[in-house]
């Protein structure tokens, strides 16, 4: 949704052009990461629960109680911690998707075009 708009907004045309696409899906990329990163580190604190040396850590049962120890410890803020190192490493790789998505999507157009 967020790479459709955004490249709406930077291509008028609709045709292809991978400068737009490539800056759009590491946009769309960028912003779906931080979106979803408090949803990643109550998974994280989940995941690795089980090498915790903290009892209450350890003993987390589930989104919601993994959700109050990070809200008690951290307050809202520790919901986005390693906000920025994720949409970094996020971004290259959404761009590289959607730029790979859009010059499959031009050639099979253009193949169907010469059939």
């Amino acid at each position: 949704m967020a790479y459709e708009s955004l490249s709406k907004v930077m291509n008028r045309s609709g045709g292809y052009d991978p400068t737009t696409h490539c800056i759009a899906g590491g946009l769309a990329g960028g912003f779906a990461a931080g979106l979803t990163t408090p949803l990643d580190v109550i998974k994280t604190l989940l995941q690795t629960r089980g090498t915790s040396i903290d009892p209450e850590i350890r003993n987390a049962r589930g989104l919601w109680q993994a959700a109050s120890i990070i809200k008690r410890r951290g307050g809202w803020l520790g919901f986005f911690r390693g906000l920025k190192p994720r949409i970094v490493t996020t971004m290259p790789s959404t761009a590289i998707c959607w730029s790979a998505y859009e010059v499959a999507k031009a050639y099979f157009i253009s193949q169907s075009d010469e059939a």
